[in-house]
Order: structure tokens, then C-alpha cells, then sequence
């Protein structure tokens, strides 16, 4: 009986094999993943939110976010999914005003805390009409919702939207592509104009006529130049001038359009 219970005793004293004790481990981190991602999963199951009250308080925050006198054209609602909210619906508003495109959504309320606990946090997003703006309607979500594009020249955003606001998307779409040709047209008349400038002579020089009793240094003193300056205008070499002489005292050159007055000979 004693050498029995002595063989027994001697089995349990010896070490668990290292494969063992990996596959242990490993089995209880497996565990601790699963446990965690069901928590994950119902937190999100859990606490969705509320779309339509999210849609609500993005359309009463957007009101808020209009300029005095900043009329909305179109206004339709959106939604968008992100990683950072374990792409939970994000639903917001999307509003074509006469001055910019404003997106004003509604993030979804924290995991485990219940929808009234907080006030909302919302996403406002502001797109100035402007010649590096576009917008297009496209398939976003991984191409399971239709959806607008909207391309600031610095980065794209992707809003989805319901199958009855396509014809609002379009909308949209056209009312971006007209104020960028607006922009465009009014950008490349101001363009004209300027090289219109550009191309057009300097004015005349100005000219005094010579009176008796009138020298080069009191025509400096007139129109506030030093003598050296009359002499290269005019080419002078001496100080000395006569009656009836004209001397050129103001001459002008346009640089890129702007008249400057020139002090220098002619040329």
C-alpha cells in the first residue's frame, strides 16, 4: 500500500510538459479574445443609437450652423460608418446652401452608456464653393450603399444616402459643378482684364513749357524732383534752359499692369 501511494505521489510531482503548458496558455488568451469581442459585440448590439434621433439632432445643429442670411437650396439626409466608432451608423445631414456645402452629423452615443446620458457630439464639416471642389455621386461602403463623393481638392468624403435622395444627390452634384464653372468663367474674365491692363501703354509723359524767369532748379522745386532727375529725363548735360523749352518732368512705365512713375531717359 505504501509503494502505491508512493508511485501516485511521484506522478504528481512531475512537470507538465512545455507543450502542454503553451497550449494552456494559448487556449486561456484564446478565451480572453473571444470573452472580449463578445463584449465588443454587444456593447455595439447594444448601443447603436438612435438613427432617427441622431438625424433629428444633426438637421436642429445645422440650423444652428447657418450664417445669418444663408439660404439651404437642397438638404439631405446621410450616414457614414468609421472605424473609431466600431462603424456604428453616424447619421447626419448633408445641406447645399448658396454659399457652401455644411455636413453636420451625429456621433453615435459611448459603448455601454445609455442615449440621453450625454448631450450629443456632432461632426460639422464645412466645403467653401470654390474651383478645387467637386462632388459625385458613386457607390461608397465598400460598394453596399449609394452615396455622394465629395472632393475638397485635400481629401474625399464619403456620405451614404438613402435610395429615395439619389435624385437630391444629383442635385447636389449639379449645383457644385455650376458654381465651379461660375468660378471658373468669373477667374479667367478677371484673368483678361488683367492682361488687357498689362498690354496697354504707359501714359504720356507730363511736360512743362519753359516761361522767362524759370530755371531748372525751381522746376525741381515744382514738381518736387532734384535737378539731376530733370537733366536725365530730358538729357541734359548742363543746367541750362530756355524760354519755350519743353521738359518732360513726369514719365511713366506700367509694370504688370501698374502705372509707375519712371525716372529715368526714355526707353
Amino acid at each position: 500500500m505504501s509503494s502505491s501511494t508512493g508511485s501516485y505521489r511521484a506522478v504528481l510531482r512531475q512537470p507538465v510538459s512545455r507543450r502542454r503548458e503553451l497550449a494552456l496558455q494559448f487556449a486561456v488568451l484564446v478565451g480572453l479574445a473571444i470573452m472580449g469581442g463578445l463584449v465588443i459585440v454587444a456593447g455595439v448590439v447594444l448601443h447603436r443609437g438612435d438613427a432617427e434621433l441622431g438625424r433629428q439632432q444633426a438637421r436642429a445643429e445645422l440650423t444652428r450652423q447657418l450664417q445669418t442670411r444663408e439660404t439651404v437650396l437642397v438638404r439631405l439626409d446621410v450616414a457614414e460608418h468609421h472605424w473609431y466608432d466600431h462603424f456604428r451608423v453616424t447619421p447626419g445631414v448633408l445641406a447645399a446652401t448658396d454659399s457652401r456645402l455644411l455636413v453636420v452629423s451625429t456621433a453615435p452615443p459611448a459603448l455601454f452608456r445609455s442615449i440621453g446620458d450625454d448631450p450629443p457630439t456632432f461632426l460639422v464639416r464645412s466645403f467653401v464653393y470654390d474651383t478645387a471642389l467637386s462632388a459625385r455621386a458613386g457607390r461608397v461602403l465598400a460598394g453596399t450603399r449609394a452615396g455622394i463623393v465629395v472632393d475638397s481638392g485635400g481629401g474625399e468624403y464619403s456620405l451614404a444616402v438613402d435610395a429615395d435622395e439619389r435624385s437630391a444627390v444629383q442635385t447636389v452634384v449639379r449645383l457644385v459643378d455650376d458654381r465651379r464653372a461660375a468660378l471658373l468663367a468669373d477667374y479667367e474674365q478677371q484673368q483678361a482684364l488683367r492682361d488687357s491692363i498689362i498690354a496697354l501703354p504707359p501714359p504720356p509723359p507730363e511736360v512743362h513749357r519753359v516761361v522767362s524767369g524759370e530755371t531748372l532748379y525751381s522746376l525741381a522745386r515744382l514738381y518736387n524732383v532734384t535737378p539731376e532727375v530733370l537733366k536725365a529725363m530730358n538729357g541734359l548735360t548742363t543746367d541750362r534752359i530756355r524760354i519755350g523749352q519743353e521738359i518732360v518732368v513726369r514719365r511713366y512705365r506700367r509694370i504688370n499692369g501698374v502705372v509707375m512713375e519712371y525716372y529715368g531717359a526714355p526707353g
